[in-house]
């Protein structure tokens, strides 16, 4: 199956073609922004924020990555370790929580007032959370059912929130489905179930994959049936069709 079939590089290339008001979004793009965001997601995946990540997680060459990095650590918005851990600042924690606020109330928004597809509603808050205003976030504040939560299971965070890491999983009780088949070392044709609470936003950006955990109940909060078969491992609601999870979607997908 093809992977980030709408990854981050591709949607930069795309938005330069979309007219906003008079403008192209390339230019209402920050990619300081991006950057925050992701290394966001990677504490509160509980995965250590390291250049090699946001190659990954970004689609960007390491001399881009490099180089911004060492501007968003200049501009006092990041700290680099030296372990080459990268951190947010108090003031980058702050943009990073305001952009990803923004990002999960349109989530919300167009799938709860739009009636936007789920699988595709990450792929267009990618575009809203870089020209949302102050003003619209607080509407939406208010015009939305308070949730707590993403389309994805994902918190909202709350403005002036602290540190991503207070949310992440492991915070939460949460684990990898990853981690949690290693502990349960599941025979071959062994099932085992487990509830699904959150989808990471690293396998949002894939559409097709989405359809197909909607189509076997791969949803937060459903029940799921996971079965070891040969070296592979299937999942989906009991009595349901299940689909076949690689490593990449064990590692984003948090049960408990």
């Amino acid at each position: 199956m093809l992977r980030n079939r709408h990854g981050p590089r591709e949607w930069l290339e795309s938005v330069a073609f979309v007219d906003y008001a008079g403008e192209t979004m390339s230019h209402l793009v920050d990619t300081s922004e991006m950057y925050l965001k992701a290394v966001y997601e990677l504490q509160e995946e509980g995965v250590v924020p390291l250049r090699a990540r946001l190659v990954e997680r970004l689609e960007q060459s390491k001399p881009t990555v490099s180089e911004t990095v060492a501007r968003l650590e200049r501009d006092g918005l990041l700290r680099v370790g030296d372990t080459r851990a990268i951190s947010l600042t108090d003031e980058g924690r702050r943009q990073a929580v305001h952009v990803m606020r923004k990002h999960r109330l349109a989530e919300r928004l167009l799938i709860d007032v739009l009636g936007m597809p789920w699988t595709d509603v990450h792929v267009e808050a990618c575009r809203w959370e870089h020209v949302m205003s102050d003003a619209v976030e607080s509407r939406l504040q208010t015009l939305l059912e308070e949730t707590g939560v993403d389309p994805y299971g994902n918190p909202i965070p709350l403005p002036g929130s602290d540190d991503p890491r207070g949310t992440s999983a492991a915070n939460s009780g949460l684990v990898s489905l990853k981690k949690w088949l290693a502990k349960k070392n599941l025979a071959d044709g062994g099932s085992r179930e487990v509830t699904l609470v959150r989808i990471a936003e690293a396998v949002q950006t894939d559409p097709g994959l989405l359809a197909s955990f909607q189509q076997a109940g791969i949803l937060p909060g459903a029940r799921l049936q996971v079965t070891k078969r040969g070296k592979g491992v299937r999942a989906g609601v009991p009595g349901g069709d299940d689909i076949e999870l690689t490593v990449f979607d064990q590692a984003h997908l948090f049960v408990k």
